[in-house]
């Protein structure tokens, strides 16, 4: 709650148009590889197992690299009621992770996560426990994280921020192409959906010829 307090205080309620896109950048990496070390380190705690997670071949996520920067440009605002953060939170985390889950599904007819144990799930993508848990992580973003994140990107050497964010993305934008045609699986990382999910998966070869046809 002292953080809360602080950051309501400080007058950060704000929060679409007060960051330069170097920092929005910063955000979304700094996140997304905070999101690998927390799949990384709880794969390696609950199964023992020391597995690159994701459907990419970096330390990264984008899932929650997305989730982390949303929360934080779209629940700012809210920062006074941080019962609302929790909620919108939440409620966004849950959204993103289902549409990046069916979106996986239809693409690879692969599983990189699956919530099929916990109660009240849907399709083994989303579930209560795990909103939750999300909700926790969005206020953690918008109370604890991003605020000193941007005073750390904001102390760095003119210049330096959009150097380091703009190899960075080079790196990920690189990444995210190849792991487009060719992700990350194998075993702890990603499993066959079952038949029943009744989806059509459409091939990554045929995803490049798709885009080798277009109109130029």
């Amino acid at each position: 709650m002292t953080a809360v307090c602080r950051y309501v205080r400080s007058g950060r309620v704000s929060a679409a148009g007060r960051y330069t896109l170097s920092e929005m950048a910063g955000l979304f990496l700094v996140f997304s590889g905070a999101g690998w070390l927390w799949e990384v380190g709880l794969h390696l705690l609950l199964d023992g197992e020391l597995v690159n997670r994701g459907t990419m071949l970096g330390p990264w996520l984008p899932i929650y690299g997305v989730g982390g920067l949303l929360s934080v440009l779209l629940l700012a605002r809210f920062a006074a009621r941080p019962p609302v953060v929790f909620a919108l939170g939440a409620l966004l985390s849950t959204a993103i992770e289902f549409a990046a889950g069916k979106y996986l599904l239809a693409v690879y007819g692969l599983r990189w996560w699956d919530y099929s144990r916990y109660p009240l799930n849907i399709d083994g993508l989303i579930s209560p426990p795990t909103a939750l848990l999300f909700g926790l992580g969005c206020c953690a973003a918008v109370y604890l994280s991003a605020p000193r994140l941007l005073r750390g990107f904001r102390r760095l050497p003119h210049g330096t921020l959009p150097l380091l964010c703009g190899l960075l993305m080079a790196l990920f934008a690189l990444d995210f192409c190849v792991s487009t045609l060719h992700p990350n699986i194998g075993q702890g990382v990603a499993v066959r959906a079952p038949a029943q999910d009744g989806l059509q998966v459409i091939e990554p070869a045929r995803i490049e010829m798709l885009l080798y046809n277009l109109p130029k």
